[in-house]
């Protein structure tokens, strides 16, 4: 539900915020200029909305929303009583770096989250983790860039390689404490979320567990940011709704991320899974989460990862996860994904690439896009 609001009425807040928590709710207020702010009230909230008409009635609320999606609290459009839609702003989300530097989701600019497939040796990891730094210096965007590394692997076969479990976490917050860069990891079990996400500055959802909804949950009380990837047979409301689980619990800094689905077309050699880069765009329109894609896991081979993420931003993605490689000698060595980890030499210069994209192209479609959007 959103609440609209006469900036200045701190008793009416109050008000709300205990009223939100007796049905165990969170609140969270947009301010803005001007004379009204907006409360978004997080979590499952047919029992609270029920008081609709009390809130109406407190001093200083303007208008109330109840969101008419099955994803309320993620939702981009919401209507009133009176039927009246509000286009809902979308969310930035923010990692914090032990460098100081914000790392802002969904701010209007491509975030560059590249690592390796798995911290493997803490030579490799340390290696990537500085060339990745490098490339942010260079191009003067250290605080667009983000670490990745699976510690914890699902894999297809039980007998293949799993990560280094805590091992590999103990590397990568050696490679964050030398860098300065914050990094992303995968959690597979519920039971494990407090002990990685006492670690890991942002938590990941695989594909395989993108409906294990137990999980879901766990990783939303946590409450740290999140990037929820597509299940690869799932349908982007199936997507959605796992997004939702996460934001019942009161955690709304999730980041959504395509990875491609395994379809008919997939067997043929050319690509691991099937990009659907209209779901960028349609998750744009349809909720208020940033939304980044994965290069790596749609094509399985590195030869491929350039194009593919330059494809993704003319749909406007807000950042891209990346696997990569310090050294072409170590794919030998690599024991998981290899053939698809990009030289981070060859990703320097995808990332000049997105940044002219971003000066040259990105302005003019964005005000093409916006004119579609104010037509309906």
């Amino acid at each position: 539900m959103i609440i609209e609001f006469e900036n200045g009425r701190q008793s009416t807040v109050d008000q709300i915020r205990d009223l939100a928590a007796r049905f165990g709710l969170a609140i969270e207020i947009t301010s803005r200029e001007g004379v009204y702010s907006t409360i978004h009230v997080i979590g499952d909230t047919r029992e609270f909305a029920t008081r609709e008409g009390y809130l109406r009635d407190l001093p200083g609320v303007r208008a109330t929303w109840r969101v008419t999606s099955d994803f309320k609290n993620i939702a981009r459009t919401v209507r009133g009583a009176d039927g009246k839609a509000l286009r809902r702003e979308r969310r930035v989300v923010e990692v914090a770096g032990p460098d100081g530097k914000q790392r802002r989701f969904g701010a209007g600019h491509h975030m560059f989250v590249v690592g390796p497939d798995s911290p493997q040796t803490l030579e490799q990891t340390l290696a990537i983790a500085h060339a990745v730094r490098e490339v942010g210096e260079r191009f003067g965007i250290l605080d667009r860039m983000m670490l990745r590394g699976g510690a914890f692997k699902p894999r297809t076969r039980p007998t293949d390689w799993r990560g280094l479990g805590m091992k590999g976490i103990a590397m990568l917050d050696r490679a964050r404490e030398e860098t300065g860069l914050p990094y992303v990891t995968e959690v597979m079990d519920l039971n494990l979320v407090p002990e990685i996400g006492e670690h890991a500055d942002m938590l990941q959802i695989g594909t395989r567990n993108a409906q294990n909804f137990d999980l879901l949950e766990a990783v939303g009380r946590f409450g740290k940011p999140v990037v929820l990837k597509r299940g690869f047979g799932n349908e982007v409301s199936e997507w959605f709704h796992a997004a939702e689980y996460i934001a019942n619990q009161g955690d709304l800094d999730i980041v959504l991320c395509e990875r491609g689905v395994k379809t008919l077309f997939t067997k043929g050699g050319y690509c691991r899974n099937q990009p659907d880069l209209n779901a960028l765009s349609y998750a744009r329109r349809q909720t208020i989460l940033p939304i980044i894609f994965d290069p790596s896991h749609v094509t399985g081979d590195h030869r491929l990862v350039p194009e593919n993420l330059l494809a993704a931003c003319a749909h406007l993605a807000d950042g891209s996860i990346t696997e990569c490689l310090h050294d072409e000698g170590f794919r030998r060595e690599q024991l998981c994904d290899a053939g698809q980890a990009i030289l981070i030499e060859h990703y320097a210069v995808v990332v000049e690439a997105v940044l002219a994209f971003e000066q040259h192209v990105a302005p003019r479609l964005t005000a093409l896009l916006d004119t579609f959007e104010q037509r309906g």
